[in-house]
């Protein structure tokens, strides 16, 4: 499958991406731009106990992903968030509001899964309209 004609993929990187990582921070296809998943991944690798605090974590690092493309929280269409225990949506729901919803809030889904790899509990990830470069 090919793109329209005049419709560049650009593949958005980030210098925290691990080199040999099979991915990119996000996809950018005209003015629509598709986020890898955001862990709760501080910047010096610690993930914390707290669900609250990785939330926050993860959505400040999925912002990052956002401006990497020429996006940011008005420009979201719509937020996939993952979590460990279904049970934490009111504190995901919280600091979600809090952080997201300034501009409105995007359409999203959240669902349980059952695993994540160490003391991951949330992961989310986007889609975005670019601002006009």
């Amino acid at each position: 499958m090919t793109a329209e004609p005049g419709l560049v993929r650009e593949l958005i990187q980030l210098d925290s991406t691990p080199q040999n990582a099979p991915y990119s921070a996000g996809v950018a296809l005209g003015e629509l731009v598709w986020t890898s998943g955001a862990l709760p991944i501080e910047s010096d690798g610690s993930v914390a106990d707290d669900f609250a605090t990785q939330v926050r974590a993860a959505l400040r690092n999925l912002e990052t992903y956002l401006e990497a493309a020429g996006a940011d929280w008005s420009t979201v269409v719509k937020v996939n968030g993952y979590v460990a225990d279904i049970d934490q949506l009111p504190t995901l729901n919280e600091v979600y509001t809090e952080v997201v919803c300034r501009d409105g809030a995007p359409a999203r889904t959240t669902v349980e899964v059952s695993r994540f790899r160490g003391a991951v509990k949330v992961e989310f990830d986007a889609v975005a309209h670019r601002r006009q470069r």
